[in-house]
């Protein structure tokens, strides 16, 4: 299993054949979910939030393991509209309700459903309960937890350097760290199909 920086490391190099890619649907993405966030007071960032990142996430994850996403692929998430929305509708109520009984059941919550659109994205057919539970599993399978977690202030740090480099690196930062997601994921996948000692940094 690839360490966190090895990640960061394969997600920059995948990244030169496909950076304006990259920054293109990170753009995209962003415009779109500022739109849809003004709608209805929320209501439509509600409605629509799942199926947005559900195509967002499958075109990161195709860039992390070598292939160019096609624009529509974005949008793949309408196609799997009912799924998508109950999961980020299961996965917005299971944070918020561990954020109000405590901080750290909250964040413990956020980090076992960090995975479940990566896994809806790949496996649509196990809908949002069966994504919610993978992830889960994903997670806390042997100690994986750790690797989540530190892999958050990693993107932190990234997003941080970016930031100090007059700005201008987020355009850079934001897909790269959409893309060490992406990685994450397979490195979790990969580690239940063989098995290897987790690196958590």
């Amino acid at each position: 299993m690839r360490s966190n920086t090895e990640i960061l490391s394969q997600a920059w190099v995948v990244l030169q054949n496909n950076w304006l890619t990259a920054i293109g649907l990170t753009i995209l993405h962003s415009v779109i979910s500022g739109i849809i966030g003004s709608v209805g007071f929320g209501i439509g960032s509600i409605v629509l939030s799942g199926a947005l990142t559900f195509g967002f996430y499958r075109t990161m994850v195709q860039i992390y393991r070598g292939q160019t996403p096609q624009f529509e692929t974005y949008f793949d998430g309408f196609r799997n509209f009912l799924p998508t929305l109950i999961a980020f509708l299961l996965n917005a109520v299971i944070v918020i309700v561990g954020m109000i009984l405590l901080i750290i059941p909250g964040i413990l919550a956020a980090i076992s459903l960090s995975q479940t659109f990566y896994v809806l994205q790949d496996r649509p057919e196990l809908g949002a309960e069966g994504a919610i539970r993978e992830s889960a599993r994903l997670v806390w399978t042997n100690g994986k937890m750790w690797k989540v977690f530190f892999m958050g202030f990693l993107c932190m740090f990234v997003l941080i350097l970016g930031i100090l480099a007059f700005g201008v690196g987020v355009f850079f930062a934001a897909p790269l760290i959409s893309v060490m997601g992406a990685g994450l994921y397979d490195e979790l996948l990969a580690f239940d199909k063989q098995g290897a000692p987790v690196e958590y940094i």
